[in-house]
């Protein structure tokens, strides 16, 4: 599994760490990230592509959720970001989709730790401000938030950006003050 050590550039101020793991999921190719928020600075940790081969379906969720049980004993994370799916054509590829990320849902709920779901629109229109952004676009974005290159991995680069995603948006969220 390839691990991308990069720099890091400043953004709002923070004095905590944080660990988001970034997931696009999907039964063949996983991409995942992990984004190291320390000091109000973002760095890519590590990122990648978990594959699975050609097998029941059970299985794949199985090997799946070894692994993401594995990265989680690795990294002290305290949230996952994971892209929701959208899919206009194939419903069996979705409904497969939906039960890796129902493994996975599962898992951070195990775990205890907060997952928050995005779309590709959202995470689009976090990092761009453009919600029909390209890929391409996406990524070079993405590269120039954390100031490194990202993976060649179309799936990696999905995780980062998720990741992402949930870093700005975490930081616009008002708190919510329950004696208004």
């Amino acid at each position: 599994m390839p691990i991308w050590k990069n720099s890091t550039i400043q953004t709002k101020p923070s004095f905590e760490t944080n660990i988001i793991l970034g997931i696009d999921p999907g039964i063949a190719n996983t991409g995942y990230a992990c984004l190291l928020e320390q000091d109000g600075r973002i760095s890519l940790i590590d990122a990648g592509v978990f594959i699975t081969k050609k097998n029941p379906t059970p299985y794949r969720i199985k090997l799946i959720y070894d692994f993401f049980c594995s990265l989680l004993a690795k990294y002290d994370v305290g949230s996952i970001s994971i892209e929701k799916i959208f899919f206009n054509k194939n419903v069996k590829t979705a409904m497969i989709i939906e039960e890796v990320r129902g493994a996975l849902l599962l898992l951070s709920a195990q775990k205890s730790i907060s997952i928050h779901q995005y779309t590709p629109l959202e995470v689009k229109k976090s990092l761009t401000l453009f919600g029909k952004a390209s890929k391409l676009e996406v990524k070079l974005m993405a590269e120039r938030i954390i100031n490194s290159p990202l993976p060649k991995s179309d799936d990696a680069c999905d995780a980062v950006a998720v990741a992402l995603c949930h870093s700005i948006l975490e930081k616009e969220e008002e708190p919510i003050d329950i004696f208004d």
